[in-house]
């Protein structure tokens, strides 16, 4: 597997600025896998605190697990979510990684590791 290759891998299935600290390119690494963490993070903060509050209302309810019930409380809570931001943050992680893949493709080819 050429060098290009393999580096345009890490970056596109290991997480963002892998693939350029396999090239020894710390601050590039360290600037995409910031840029990666930060919406990820939010992505993962607003899922977790919404599968709390389903949850607790739940056990609220004398912990009764029928279906119909949660799925009303998903539908309540979905509509309560700013979406508009969740939309947002997804994007910006889809582009960051798409970018941080090229990016890395491009510094490989650049640095001749071909």
């Amino acid at each position: 597997m050429n060098k290009t290759l393999k580096a345009g891998l890490l970056s596109a299935f290991l997480f963002p600025g892998a693939g350029h600290l396999w090239l020894k390119k710390y601050m590039a690494a360290t600037v995409f896998a910031v840029a990666a963490a930060l919406p990820l993070y939010y992505i993962m903060d607003i899922t977790i605190t919404q599968t709390q509050l389903i949850v607790d209302q739940v056990m609220l309810s004398g912990g009764n697990i029928d279906l119909l019930s949660i799925n009303q409380l998903l539908t309540q809570q979905a509509a309560s979510i700013d979406t508009q931001n969740m939309h947002l943050a997804t994007i910006v992680l889809l582009c960051v990684w798409l970018v941080n893949i090229l990016d890395a493709i491009r510094l490989a080819r650049k640095l001749g590791h071909e």
